[in-house]
């Protein structure tokens, strides 16, 4: 009995700890130090990352991101940004079957209705150097196809940024954001740009593509750094998330390669496995 309540002990520790319930680990396509993906050419440029379903993509104008260890998030590495002006672009996106048109991807393949969407969220760090307009930091992007139809062109997007929910932008440190019913978000694409204005929410925003897009699909995530940023940026992301009909997807960014800096909690997990192995001696 002993035996079995320790065991069921420990479950339950790895099942509140954030050690179970890992995160889908994306791996760079280069070993360490990792990817630094930039395109010079003002015409956007993507590179499959693996067979992931991750891309680097929409990247223009010597805007650089790469899975690497420059900035490392829950383990060695994270999606690294850098823009050194204001034209420069880039984003890492999930893009379910995506199809390669003229060397930037598009997402051909559905996750989901938009009105199963509850949460989408992220970590994401703004390094102290960065010379833009302090309230920009890596956006995160749902984005959508509003008619269901992915062969017609209404594609469309919702984006997050701290700076129309009063929150404020930190400097040298990740931050977790997760969005919800409440937060506001603005709109590209098809929606027009900031539809609304800036103030509206993400369940204001299902209530309205009820009625006027009741087919509206979510084709993928983005998130990234935009152009019109004028002076130098650098961060990262790591740990995005999405649930949709009740089902969560997760993925940290990691690179091969080098060695996985021990978290305190596996540490920890550790401790239990030797408490687990005494107690079946005593058993």
């Amino acid at each position: 009995m002993r035996l079995h309540a320790g065991i069921a002990a420990a479950a339950l520790w790895l099942a509140t700890s954030g050690v179970a319930g890992a995160a889908t680990i994306v791996t760079a396509n280069n070993p360490a130090p990792g990817d630094s993906f930039t395109n010079a050419g003002p015409t956007n440029q993507g590179q499959a990352i693996g067979t992931s379903g991750w891309y680097y993509n929409n990247v223009r104008n010597g805007g650089t991101v790469g899975i690497n260890t420059t900035l490392p998030r829950n383990g060695n590495g994270s999606a690294w940004f850098q823009n050194l002006d204001g034209a420069d672009k880039a984003d890492i996106e999930f893009l379910p079957n995506a199809a390669n048109i003229a060397g930037n991807f598009v997402s051909v393949g559905s996750l989901g209705a938009f009105s199963a969407l509850s949460t989408f969220g992220y970590e994401w760090y703004r390094d102290g150097t960065s010379t833009n307009p302090a309230v920009q930091h890596p956006a995160l992007r749902v984005l959508l196809d509003l008619d269901g139809n992915l062969l017609t062109n209404d594609r469309a997007g919702l984006v997050f940024e701290r700076a129309y929910n009063s929150l404020p932008t930190l400097t040298d440190q990740w931050v977790a954001d997760t969005i919800g019913a409440s937060t506001n978000l603005w709109s590209f694409g098809a929606l027009g740009f900031a539809t609304g204005g800036y103030g509206v929410t993400l369940a204001q925003w299902q209530a309205q593509l009820a009625t006027a897009f009741p087919n509206a699909v979510i084709v993928g995530f983005s998130a990234g750094v935009g152009s019109g940023w004028n002076g130098v940026f650098t961060g990262a992301v790591d740990s995005i998330t999405w649930t949709i009909g009740g089902q969560t997807s997760s993925f940290n960014f990691e690179v091969t390669g080098v060695p996985v800096p021990e978290p305190a909690a596996l540490a920890l997990f550790g401790l239990a496995l030797a408490g687990l192995a005494a107690a079946r001696r005593r058993a």
